[in-house]
This record gives C-alpha cells, structure tokens and sequence, in this order.
C-alpha cells in the first residue's frame, strides 16, 4: 500500500473527527498497488449517518493535510450499492 505511518494516521484521526472513532475507514483502488506511480486515495466510509457537508469539508481537510486528491465515498452502514460492495470485497480497512 502506498501510503505512510503518518499518512494513515491522518486519514483516521480525521475520519474520527467527522464520524467518531468506530467509523470504518476502507483504503481502495491504485494507492493498495505498489508498482503503481501516482493516482488519488479512494477512501470508503461507512457511518450511521452519512452527511454531505460533512464529506465534503472531510474531503477537503484530508487533501490539504496529505497533499494528495481524494475520492471520497460515504456510505450507511450495510449499504450493499456497487462500490460498496468494491470497496469492501477489494479494500484494506484501516
């Protein structure tokens, strides 16, 4: 996975500041490959209650800390559309 100790360590503490600290925070997509160069972060989030104010200043906080684009996707709990189903079979929750 291309991501640093302090890299994942944001991407939780700032999960948590939004969703409290049992939010589910799943890495997926091009950052799981190593030989891969470049590319966003896919983070999915699973959460009670999905808000999109919410996801969208958590977008934004993660992007400025970690210098990188985000794809964000925050989704209820058991939400069984597509990329949920993606995200969670192909994932590595954090």
């Amino acid at each position: 996975m291309r991501l640093t100790p302090q890299h994942i360590e944001t991407i939780k503490g700032t999960a948590a500041q939004f969703w409290g600290a049992d939010a589910g925070v799943v890495v997926f997509g091009s950052r799981l490959h190593d030989e891969q160069r470049g590319g966003d972060l896919d983070l999915y989030i699973e959460t009670p209650q999905p808000d999109l104010l919410q996801t969208i200043r958590c977008k934004v906080m993660l992007q400025d800390a970690l210098d990188m684009p985000v794809d964000l996707v925050v989704k209820p709990i058991g939400d069984q559309s597509p990329i949920s189903k993606i995200a969670k079979a192909e994932g590595v929750r954090l």
